[in-house]
């Protein structure tokens, strides 16, 4: 009987918490997070799957992260919409919560309703007063519209957390690509196309590769996340992770950094034999120096050239240092052009170099006109704003003078490039050498990024093999 009347009183107190909502300190702003200030005291829950307003239900127990919701373009996305736009549908899919039925550009009228029937889709135009009141609670891409319906009750939430971008089975369950077209340009980049590129045959051979900490960072977006993202305090790495894409760098809850990307800081090429070049003032392009730089010290590089090493010259990614003119082995007694106009800000109003560069706004034929470039391929017209530029401009595939110089450098040391860090194939000299042309060709742009000091890395080593070469009497440095 004691038993029966404890379970009265439990669940007595478990109605009178379900009525009333939540009060007490909230949840992490995120996966992992500081716990915010103290929600209010939540109303009834309503019997509609979708409960929207503005996410005042989601904000009793995340309130912070509600907070820098607030200020995004997400929260205002209604209001952004002309007024003549907020009657075509093909726009207001993207500017509600809950909207789910299909629809084509012009529709006014939803002819056949989603699945759910208490989203924004489901009351528009209103025609009764509940109507103009759930219309006016689901307008706004408010948390709902992309981690699922929050009820009927909060004890059927289970929040969808999404960090895939790229397709699944030939489907694409990115939740960002109902709405952010640019994904379909994303899946034709190098980020994209991973697999591909790499001859990944299955997840699971991704994830032995780069699921890891020494490359996790830089590799998936649970990674770069886990260390650019301060309410995700360490890098955390799932049974199966994802590739670089849209929440990787845009943190979809924050506008503190423009285009809500997550990290902007400044970036110091590691390689200090001489003063370290700074990356720093480049707008969004700061995001993108977080991975794309060198990542070899100065005592690794040292170590290199005098000991050898299995993965010679700078890691793959090697184009802020390039850009900035400085991070690769220089050797001693030469001079180093490293300034180029690439890096000025007089040279455009607005320089943010990678991004100027790469993420090209093109008109696709789409009703609203243009997308973002997230292919990052540049074109003859991302050129021709400063330079006169061929019709048939290929900046990978057709070779500069810059390339032809490079094997000329590769054939005068006389070692095939794979064996460069190997010490019984290589000498000092080759080694030292060596190390420019791996630069060179690790950095990926023909020289583009910054021909100066991609001409001066390669002339440098070029004359310092070809003397040691003269002073073998005429034979190569061999080990």
């Amino acid at each position: 009987m004691k038993t029966n009347w404890l379970v009265t009183i439990l669940m007595a107190i478990a109605m009178l918490v379900w009525l009333v909502g939540c009060e007490g300190p909230e949840g992490p702003a995120g996966a992992q997070g500081d716990q915010g200030e103290q929600g209010d005291p939540g109303d009834p829950v309503a019997q509609y799957t979708y409960l929207g307003d503005d996410a005042s239900t989601c904000g009793h127990c995340h309130g912070d992260v509600v907070e820098t919701w607030s200020e995004t373009g997400h929260s205002h996305a209604w209001d952004s919409l002309d007024p003549e736009d907020q009657a075509n549908l093909y726009c207001v899919q993207c500017h509600t919560t809950g909207f789910d039925a299909e629809v084509a550009y012009g529709d006014t009228v939803v002819v056949t309703p989603g699945p759910d029937v208490h989203g924004f889709d489901d009351y528009y135009p209103p025609v009764t007063a509940e109507d103009e009141m759930r219309a006016g609670m689901l307008e706004n891409v408010q948390c709902e519209a992309c981690h699922g319906s929050m009820g009927p009750t909060i004890y059927d939430h289970e929040p969808i957390v999404n960090f895939n971008t790229g397709l699944v089975d030939d489907m694409d369950p990115s939740m960002c690509s109902k709405c952010h077209e640019q994904v379909e340009e994303w899946q034709e980049s190098g980020h994209g196309m991973v697999f591909e590129h790499h001859g990944f045959v299955d997840q699971e051979e991704f994830d032995d590769e780069w699921n890891r900490s020494s490359c996790g960072a830089c590799h998936t977006g649970e990674g770069f996340i886990g260390d650019n993202d301060p309410n995700f305090p360490d890098p955390w790495y799932p049974e199966d992770a994802h590739l670089i894409g849209c929440q990787t760098c845009h943190d979809p809850h924050d506008d503190t950094n423009p285009h809500q990307l997550r990290n902007v800081d400044d970036y110091t090429v590691l390689y200090d034999a001489e003063e370290a070049a700074t990356f720093t003032g480049y707008g969004g392009a700061q995001t993108c120096v977080q991975c794309h730089h060198a990542r070899r010290n100065t005592d690794n590089v040292v170590g290199q050239i005098e000991n050898g090493y299995a993965h010679f010259g700078p890691h793959g990614s090697p184009q802020m240092d390039m850009f900035v003119g400085s991070g690769s082995y220089e050797i001693e007694g030469y001079e180093y052009e490293r300034e180029h106009s690439h890096q000025m800000f007089d040279m455009l109003d607005d320089n943010e170099s990678c991004v100027t560069c790469h993420m090209e706004m093109r008109d696709h034929g789409d009703p609203l006109g243009w997308k973002g470039g997230h292919d990052f391929e540049p074109t003859p017209a991302t050129c021709s704003a400063c330079h006169v530029v061929p019709d048939d401009f290929d900046y990978h595939g057709e070779p500069s003078d810059l390339v032809a110089l490079a094997d000329q450098l590769i054939t005068a040391i006389g070692v095939d490039p794979e064996y460069l860090g190997n010490t019984d194939s290589t000498t000092v000299e080759q080694r030292m050498a060596g190390y420019a042309y791996v630069f060179f060709m690790n950095d990926g742009s023909n020289g583009i990024h910054n021909p100066e000091y991609a001409r001066s890395l390669l002339e440098n080593a070029l004359d310092f093999i070809e003397t040691a070469n003269a002073a073998g009497n005429g034979a190569i440095v061999q080990k």
